[in-house]
């Protein structure tokens, strides 16, 4: 890492880089890595072995603002949540612009038994491309805790694609905090990201373990084509997400919840920002909503039963968290067409005054959610609201993960139960915009997505089966390659 920022074009290729001292990382202070460009642009980081960082292996992340740089530690008269707020707004007067800052390549590199994160950023990591990574074993001796700990974790990942990575046996696997806006998970083969077998006690302040963790965004954030295949699936604390032909073994939790902070017996919820749409400079705060999410075309599996209350769980989880899996979480959310009728009939002429007062309640509910084309087995749930779903009670689906020397691939009867159900195909145009950015599900450079192509790339042809893959024959194949 230079230690002045502004060091661009910089190739970092085929290092081993272990054993370092790095300090904690935390997204309103400075962030240190064994290997990172330090608020520059046009890095590339590649065929690198990093390991056995105290910290972060890679920083993507903040300068040191002597205003705001551990605030909190010294000071105290300020939330962290502010300072975070602080921090984004400063960032502009600090040259966080498009054509300064990110734009990033990290691709093929072993990153591995590192203690807080294997890739870590705030703000510094925007535009920048994560691929065919192999990141694991992160967090394991659980020695260090609180919000910041995964395989990777990035705070305003502005059009960052994350695809195929091979993450597990991680605390968690990705978590994307903030600002997730044009932000896209593609591809990804994440399991076994929950506490290693035997942690008997956790650290105060540790986290709750999933496979993908969406945090108070407003969208667009896509997930599309991966395999997730831990306990818990996705932690969507959030808004402005879309689900396209995943494969999911575990839960969906904090669906509304987690958002906001409880204080003195009073609320007080999290105003976090979005952005011009494929840009840095903010376009205004708001509040997490919840809705605003899509699934189509996904296969949800209750692979791990279901826990009665008292009973020990299974998921490295907050009491309210759920392990049922499916979308059956979103049961008290509305339909578009219930939500649009708050404020306009379809015909255009208005259901309400046009007083802000009379529309209060319609402002501050939950946003509209959308699915179609889903399939639940083993026990998973639909949204009560979902039409165009298939929901297999009577056959038991059978999934294991295979590791054999260095090859990973699955073995199931999933693709014997499917049949010939077939969708069509997902496009942008389906997806429609996030509320709050008004931004469409797109490309970072504006195009329309066509969701034609499965976890291996290959194409879908027309219509589809749900899921990642193309084919059952296309998900016997090898799915990573150490």
């Amino acid at each position: 890492m230079p230690q002045e920022t502004g060091i661009n074009n910089i190739t970092v290729s085929g290092f081993n880089v272990n054993k370092a001292a790095t300090t904690w990382a935390p997204p309103a202070s400075y962030q240190d890595g064994m290997i990172g460009p330090h608020w520059a642009k046009n890095w590339i980081i590649e065929d690198c072995d990093i390991s056995h960082s105290r910290c972060a292996g890679i920083s993507l992340g903040k300068y040191r603002d002597p205003e705001n740089d551990q605030y909190f530690t010294y000071e105290h008269v300020k939330s962290p949540t502010q300072m975070e707020r602080d921090a984004v707004c400063r960032g502009q007067y600090h040259g966080w612009l498009k054509e300064n800052i990110g734009h990033h390549i990290i691709r093929r590199c072993n990153i591995h038994h590192c203690e807080q994160d294997g890739i870590v950023g705030r703000q510094g990591g925007v535009f920048s491309l994560i691929e065919d990574n192999h990141i694991h074993d992160i967090n394991n001796m659980q020695e260090l805790a609180g919000a910041e700990i995964a395989g990777i974790k990035m705070h305003a990942a502005i059009d960052v694609i994350i695809r195929r990575n091979h993450i597990h046996d991680c605390t968690m696997g990705i978590w994307t905090d903030w600002e997730a806006q044009g932000t896209r998970i593609s591809q990804n083969l994440l399991d076994h990201n929950y506490a290693p077998k035997g942690t008997a006690v956790r650290i105060v302040g540790a986290m709750q373990s999933q496979d993908i963790f969406v945090e108070v965004g407003h969208g667009p954030t896509l997930i599309d084509n991966n395999l997730l295949l831990s306990k818990a699936s996705l932690r969507l604390a959030t808004e402005g997400v879309a689900c396209v032909h995943n494969l999911m073994l575990g839960s969906i939790t904090s669906i509304g919840a987690n958002t906001d902070f409880l204080v003195d017996g009073k609320n007080q919820p999290r105003f976090t920002p979005y952005h011009i749409h494929h840009r840095t400079e903010v376009a205004g705060f708001m509040t997490i909503l919840h809705g605003d999410d899509r699934f189509y075309n996904n296969i949800f599996v209750q692979n791990w039963p279901v826990e009665k209350p008292g009973e020990e769980t299974l998921v490295d989880r907050e009491a309210e968290d759920t392990e049922q899996v499916g979308t059956n979480g979103f049961d008290d959310y509305p339909t578009y067409d219930e939500w649009y009728s708050q404020f306009k009939k379809f015909d255009g002429t208005i259901t309400k005054e046009n007083d802000m007062w009379d529309l209060m309640s319609a402002h501050f509910g939950h946003l509209p959610v959308w699915a179609a084309g889903n399939m639940y087995f083993n026990g998973a749930k639909a949204w009560k609201k979902e039409t165009d779903n298939l929901v297999n009670t009577s056959d038991k689906v059978i999934f294991d993960l295979v590791e054999n020397d260095n090859e990973v691939s699955i073995k199931t009867n999933l693709y014997d139960l499917i049949g010939d159900y077939f969708e069509g195909i997902i496009t942008t145009k389906t997806l429609g915009e996030a509320f709050e950015p008004e931004q469409r599900y797109e490309t970072p450079e504006g195009d329309d997505i066509i969701f034609n192509e499965d976890y291996f790339g290959n194409h879908r042809g027309v219509s589809t089966i749900p899921g990642p893959f193309a084919s059952g024959k296309t998900a016997s194949k090898i799915l990573w390659q150490k």
